[in-house]
C-alpha cells in the first residue's frame, strides 16, 4: 500500500457475468443491511452485508456516480472498498424506459393480485425503483 495515495479510496464493484468496475473515489455511500454507511479514506476495516439499494460514489475527479445493487457484501480494508453483488448496474447503463415499464408492471400486479406471488411483485417493484433512483430518474407519482 506504500504506493497508494492515502487520501483516495480504490472502489471495485463486482457482479456475476460482468467485468469488475474500478474507480478512484473520495467517498462511497453503501446501503448496508443495518443502514446506510459512508466510507472515507482511512475507514476502519469492515465487512458488511448490503441490501438492494444504490451505492453512491464521489469519484476522485469530482464526478458523482450511482450503482444499483441487488444486495451482497462490502469489504473495506486499507482504503479499498470491494463490493460483491449478484447484479449491479451503473447509472449510465440503466435503460430508463425498461425500468419504468417494470415499475408499472409490478405496481399493477400488487394492486390486482390474482395468482401472482405478491412478495415477488413487491421485490420487482423495489428493484425497479432502485434502478430509477440510481439513474437519477424517480418514478412518476401516479
Amino acid at each position: 500500500m506504500a504506493d497508494q495515495d492515502k487520501s483516495i479510496l480504490k472502489l471495485e464493484i463486482c457482479a456475476l457475468e460482468r467485468a469488475p468496475m474500478r474507480y478512484d473515489a473520495n467517498e462511497v455511500t453503501v446501503p448496508g443491511t443495518q443502514g446506510l454507511f459512508v466510507v472515507l479514506p482511512g475507514h476502519a476495516p469492515l465487512i458488511a452485508t448490503i441490501e438492494l439499494g444504490v451505492i453512491q460514489a464521489t469519484l476522485a475527479n469530482g464526478e458523482q456516480r450511482a450503482f444499483a445493487v441487488n444486495g451482497g457484501f462490502a469489504q473495506i480494508l486499507e482504503n479499498k472498498v470491494l463490493i460483491l453483488s449478484k447484479t449491479v448496474e451503473a447509472d449510465t447503463e440503466i435503460d430508463i424506459e425498461r425500468a419504468k415499464a417494470a415499475h408499472e408492471r409490478a405496481k399493477k400486479r400488487i394492486e390486482r393480485p390474482t395468482d401472482i406471488d405478491v412478495q415477488r411483485a413487491e421485490i420487482a417493484l423495489r428493484r425497479a425503483l432502485i434502478r430509477l433512483q440510481a439513474a437519477g430518474k424517480p418514478a412518476s407519482q401516479s
